[in-house]
């Protein structure tokens, strides 16, 4: 653009709201940046809880217990560098793989549930402590999840996203799959009726918080109603 043909005072006015600008670095390498503070506050929240390892843990076969925690946290740390490369403007993530990216956490999630139930009981429910042991088992999902979640939406919005609350939805997702990885190794109980009312719930919980942040977000910055 030629600035010569503008009227001085608006050149003035361009000039006098410029400022230097650092460089985003490349979404991998924010995706570790997310990662390393994912580790250490799962770390910390396993310590301060003092969790331990579900009493069948050694029952279950290596596939169930570390495999698909490994797997999990993979889909995972994929789901948080989706949110971070949606939050660069230009490269935002096709529709098709948000749909299928977020769905493959969901559906990841109640199948290892439902394979953790068919290879061991776990502990029984005891009749009227349901609530209170599913209050416990989300209030550890979200401990687990919140570092990530918070840390993934501070670099999403610090990139300026064109679709924030996607990007939020992304981070929401990889923030509960990441936090589900490790209970799923913590939590003693099997029963389905906890697994997908409080696990599957807590999921469902944390997309929608990242979605309604990039809402938020969105309103505040561009002033849309």
């Amino acid at each position: 653009m030629n600035t010569e043909s503008l009227p001085q005072s608006l050149r003035q006015t361009i000039s006098g709201d410029l400022r230097p600008v650092r460089p985003l670095p490349p979404v991998w390498m924010r995706t570790l940046y997310a990662v390393a503070v994912a580790a250490g506050g799962l770390a910390i929240v396993v310590v301060a809880f003092k969790l331990s390892l579900r009493p069948d843990f050694e029952e279950l076969p290596m596939w169930l217990s570390c495999g698909c925690t490994a797997l999990q946290l993979i889909v995972g740390v994929v789901l948080v560098g989706m949110a971070l490369r949606e939050a660069v403007p230009g490269r935002g993530v096709p529709a098709g793989a948000v749909t299928l990216a977020v769905c493959t956490g969901v559906v990841m999630q109640i199948l290892v549930g439902i394979a953790t139930w068919m290879n061991s009981p776990g502990m029984p429910l005891i009749k009227g402590h349901g609530l209170r042991a599913g209050m416990t088992c989300s209030t550890h999902d979200l401990a687990l999840a919140l570092p990530a979640l918070a840390f993934t939406l501070w670099l999403v919005f610090r990139a300026l996203p064109l679709r924030p609350s996607i990007a939020g939805l992304l981070g929401g997702t990889g923030a509960a799959v990441t936090a589900d990885a490790i209970n799923h190794i913590l939590c003693p109980m099997s029963d389905l009726r906890h697994v997908l009312i409080w696990h599957t719930g807590m999921i469902f919980g944390l997309m929608l918080v990242g979605w309604l942040a990039g809402k938020v977000w969105e309103k505040k910055r561009f002033g849309k109603s």
